[in-house]
């Protein structure tokens, strides 16, 4: 086999291992909203509850990042992620005790900080396509505490196939579906001929070094076997 074709299928090799892997690597899905999160604030009356309503659009439902407002200064919070089903009586499917200080959740945030708090919980399957009421409780000590959540981001646990699978099944828009799942899969095949070219390159480049080395070792020792003879 010569330089060039073990050089290519090196690259070859390398690029369909890297998408196979990102593939399978276990990562947290964000679940589809508007502008990303759910809001429970209402700003034009002035009112915020304690939970609200998430609908997964894919199973293993095992995150929510909470955008909690407290306004006692100097408070430690007790609280409870409750989870279950919406519009559903019955037990809480997930309940999830934590504590925060006043000082983590202030009401009055800065431009750019982070609100939101990340709670996770044992994954609830078969969870897409469902909606899911979370709220958060106040424990004894804080039942006079103003505690507010102004907005809810949901999760689940998955992989990058799930979210590649989701997105070819239901692309955005009602238009042009085929055309947007010819264009995933070009976008995928362009990245893999691209990675393996480069490591083709790369691969090359090694070999032809490595030979360079190797021919200037023998041009090296050729003289002093020479000179040896002549002795």
């Amino acid at each position: 086999m010569t330089r060039v074709r073990i050089a290519a299928l090196i690259g070859l090799v390398a690029a369909t291992v890297l998408v196979l892997g990102a593939m399978f690597v276990p990562i947290e899905l964000r679940h589809s909203a508007p502008f990303g999160f759910n809001v429970t604030f209402d700003r034009e009356r002035g009112i915020a509850v304690r939970g609200g309503v998430v609908s997964p659009n894919y199973d293993s439902f095992n995150r929510v990042d909470l955008d909690l407002r407290a306004y006692q200064p100097n408070t430690t919070y007790d609280l409870t992620l409750h989870v279950r089903r919406s519009h559903a009586r019955g037990a809480d499917l997930r309940t999830i005790p934590f504590r925060l200080s006043s000082s983590e959740i202030w009401h009055n945030k800065a431009a750019f900080d982070n609100p939101f708090h990340t709670v996770r919980f044992p994954p609830i399957v078969n969870s897409a396509g469902r909606d899911y009421y979370v709220w958060v409780e106040r424990g004894p000590g804080n039942r006079d505490d103003v505690l507010a959540v102004w907005s809810i981001k949901s999760y689940s646990s998955g992989t990058g196939r799930d979210a590649l699978m989701a997105f070819l099944n239901n692309p955005p828009g009602d238009r042009a579906e085929r055309v947007a799942q010819l264009a995933i899969w070009l976008a995928i095949s362009a990245f893999v001929v691209t990675f393996a070219m480069l490591m083709a390159s790369l691969v090359a480049l090694a070999l032809q070094n490595r030979d360079a080395d190797i021919g200037g070792d023998i041009a090296l020792t050729a003289p002093d076997r020479d000179a040896r003879e002549m002795v």
